[in-house]
């Protein structure tokens, strides 16, 4: 098993970066958006406020 992560500032761009990072590192894994979950991440003074996470 394998976990990726990236990085947004909302979550729509976490899981759009997790898209993007998916299609261009494994282009064979299957992967849905509705299999990554988007956690909080950082604080107040951190630029990227969402992380999203897939295991595949």
């Amino acid at each position: 098993m394998q976990r990726e992560r990236a990085y947004g500032r909302t979550r729509e761009e976490a899981l759009s970066n997790l898209d993007k990072l998916m299609m261009s590192k494994h282009p064979d894994a299957i992967f849905s958006r509705d299999s990554a979950q988007v956690f909080d991440y950082g604080n107040e003074k951190s630029e990227y406020k969402f992380v999203a996470e897939c295991i595949f």
